[in-house]
């Protein structure tokens, strides 16, 4: 019995399989889609800038726009001087923090906000181009694109009422393009009396955002409402 059932499961197995090989065939031959359509070649300059964004969104904005500058000699700037300018400005927004801290501490009975860990990432922004408008006025006005795909790691407790809360933000991604506009010019030194910063579309901001350890961001509910209010 044994051996004749080792035959037969064979013999089973073989048939099974060889039918399915077939039964497969058959299915993918007779049951092709109809309504597939070929691929359409077009060169690149025959597309706008809009269709070029939705097609290669990562290539720079000085290859899909002439009117943009390379700014490579900027990126490497930033890349050299990162290390510091991350302590400078990690520095700075915490002298401007204190203040305000202080008085909402005292104002809604906190016992103590701080920062626990502070730095902005080992990854600079970049600068995918930039352009520069050429007028008749005493001013200079340029129009960077900004790209930042950040590692930052800042993390603030809250101590209130006997609790402790437990805040991070990690992984922050920022696209945006500000107009710059130095006004007027001056002979002298810095050579500009005013700067005005402005955005030109919304900004896109994107991070997340850790409370005791679980991803806030992670909540689409949440998620569309930081999105829509940034």
């Amino acid at each position: 019995m044994g051996v004749i059932s080792t035959v037969l499961g064979l013999f089973g197995f073989g048939f099974g399989f060889s039918s399915g090989i077939v039964i497969g065939y058959y299915f993918f031959i007779y049951f092709q889609p109809t309504n597939v359509k070929d691929v359409e070649v077009r060169p690149l300059v025959e597309y706008d800038s809009n269709s070029l964004d939705g097609i290669l969104p990562e290539i720079p904005m000085w290859v899909k726009n002439p009117d943009y500058d390379r700014v490579d000699w900027l990126n490497r700037f930033l890349e050299l001087m990162w290390p510091n300018l991350n302590k400078a400005i990690c520095r700075m927004a915490q002298d401007i923090a204190k203040p305000i801290i202080a008085e909402n501490c005292e104002k809604y009975k906190i016992d103590s906000v701080e920062f626990e860990t502070l730095t902005l990432g080992s990854l600079p922004p970049t600068f995918q181009g930039m352009k520069v408008y050429i007028t008749d006025e005493k001013e200079l006005i340029m129009e960077p694109s900004l790209k930042w795909a950040a590692n930052p790691n800042i993390t603030v407790v809250a101590k209130a009422y006997g609790l402790k809360a437990t805040v991070q933000i990690v992984d922050l991604q920022v696209f945006a393009s500000p107009r710059i506009t130095l006004k007027p010019l001056v002979p002298t030194f810095p050579c500009f009396a005013n700067i005005s910063v402005s955005l030109m579309e919304k900004p896109h901001v994107d991070f997340g955002l850790k409370l005791f350890g679980a991803d806030l961001m992670a909540i689409p509910v949440l998620y569309k409402f930081v999105q829509g209010h940034h």
